[in-house]
C-alpha cells in the first residue's frame, strides 16, 4: 500500500511539474475543413495587409484568409501548380474570367449615364476604362458568388476572432 501511495505521490508530482512547464504554443483562430488558420499565421496576414489599409477589421482579414485557403485548395484540385498566389489567380482566370463578357451595348450604356463624370471626354477615349471598370466590377460580383457557393461543400469553423 506505501508503495503505491509513493507512486501515486510520484506520478501527481510529474503531472504537476509538466504543467507547470508547459505552454501554448499557438492558438487555432479557424478551420477550414481539417486546415487549422493559427493566431500565428492570422498574425502574420493581419499585419501585412493592416500596412496596406489601416482600418481594415480582423473580421475582414480572417474572412479573406478562409477565402483565399478554399480557392487554394480548388486550384490544387484542378492540378493547377505555382505560388499560392499565382495559383489562386490562375484558378480565377480558368473558373470566373473566362466566362465574363462585357457587351458594347452596356459599355455605351454606362457611359451615357456617367457622360456628366466624363466631362467632355469622347466616347472613343474612355471606351477602355470603362470596359476595365465594368469587368473588374463584374469580376468581383462572380467571385463573391462562387466563393459563397464553395462554402457550401466545407466545414468552416471560426473558434475565436482576434
Amino acid at each position: 500500500m506505501v508503495k503505491f501511495i509513493l507512486v501515486l505521490a510520484t506520478l501527481f508530482n510529474i503531472s504537476v511539474v509538466s504543467l507547470a512547464f508547459s505552454e501554448i504554443i499557438d492558438r487555432v483562430v479557424a478551420y477550414v475543413d481539417s486546415y487549422a488558420i493559427t493566431l500565428r499565421d492570422f498574425e502574420s496576414v493581419a499585419y501585412k495587409m493592416k500596412e496596406k489599409i489601416p482600418q481594415i477589421k480582423n473580421k475582414e482579414i480572417l474572412e479573406t484568409m478562409i477565402n483565399r485557403l478554399i480557392l487554394l485548395r480548388k486550384a490544387k484540385e484542378l492540378f493547377i501548380e505555382g505560388k499560392d498566389e499565382e495559383m489562386i489567380d490562375n484558378y480565377i482566370d480558368l473558373k470566373i474570367k473566362s466566362g465574363i463578357i462585357i457587351p458594347e451595348n452596356r459599355i455605351r450604356e454606362y457611359y451615357e449615364q456617367n457622360k456628366l463624370n466624363f466631362k467632355d471626354t469622347q466616347y472613343i477615349y474612355v471606351r477602355d476604362e470603362i470596359e476595365k471598370y465594368l469587368f473588374e466590377k463584374e469580376l468581383n460580383q462572380k467571385l463573391k458568388e462562387h466563393v459563397e457557393e464553395l462554402k457550401q461543400n466545407i466545414e468552416i469553423k471560426i473558434i475565436f476572432i482576434p
